[in-house]
């Protein structure tokens, strides 16, 4: 049975703005929570960010991935639980394809892709843990969209945001981001005047 829970909206386009401005280096100053750990990314990201739209898969079943790519939009994150099935990859060429048409901004899988030579060139960058010629299949088992999921030791659920760049992927945690992204805005606009500063010194020297 597919499970299919409404969207959520968790935070206002104001906060978002202001997610936008940080990166995952200056976040990682004030706490070790919500970072996912080796993960590759099949392109060079500079960064990336998206509410997060989540779906969890089964037994190498990659149906409910249909459904979720339907309840995404522009600029999201999708965010795929594979259960532990780490063998049988559920991202490749042709939904790579789809969500660069639907605009997604990035897909992150705790499992395997395949079609890599034509993930290297996507636009849509996917962040992943193998390789693998075995691929899901159509088999209409079980399947959760917008549920909470477990990746990379992070628990997401529908309406999350993500702040994702060559250092980290990070979830923004709803129960104390506001201090949180206050302390890394701060840092941000200290470490901009340090290099402006540095920058005048040394062209002070030449």
């Amino acid at each position: 049975m597919l499970t299919v829970n409404d969207r959520i909206e968790k935070y206002s386009t104001d906060e978002i703005e202001k997610f936008k401005m940080v990166s995952t280096s200056t976040i990682g100053h004030f706490t070790d929570f919500g970072f996912l750990a080796n993960y590759e990314c099949t392109i060079p990201v500079t960064k990336v960010s998206g509410e997060v739209t989540t779906v969890k898969l089964s037994s190498g079943d990659g149906y409910p991935l249909n459904t979720a790519l339907q309840q995404a939009k522009k600029g999201d994150i999708l965010v795929i639980d594979t259960s532990g099935n780490k063998t049988h990859a559920c991202w490749g060429e042709f939904r790579a394809r789809k969500a660069e048409e639907m605009g997604l901004s990035a897909v992150i899988v705790n499992g395997a892709v395949t079609d890599i030579s034509y993930l290297r060139t996507s636009r849509v960058p996917v962040f992943y843990e193998s390789i693998s010629p075995k691929t899901t299949r159509v088999l209409k088992l079980e399947g959760e969209v917008n549920t909470a999921v477990s990746v990379g030791n992070v628990v997401f659920e529908s309406g999350d945001y993500v702040i994702a760049d060559q250092d980290g992927i990070f979830k923004i945690n709803q129960l104390n981001y506001k201090t949180l992204i206050e302390l890394a805005i701060e840092k941000e606009k200290k470490e901009k005047l340090k290099r402006m500063e540095n920058n005048a010194v040394h062209c002070e020297k030449k």
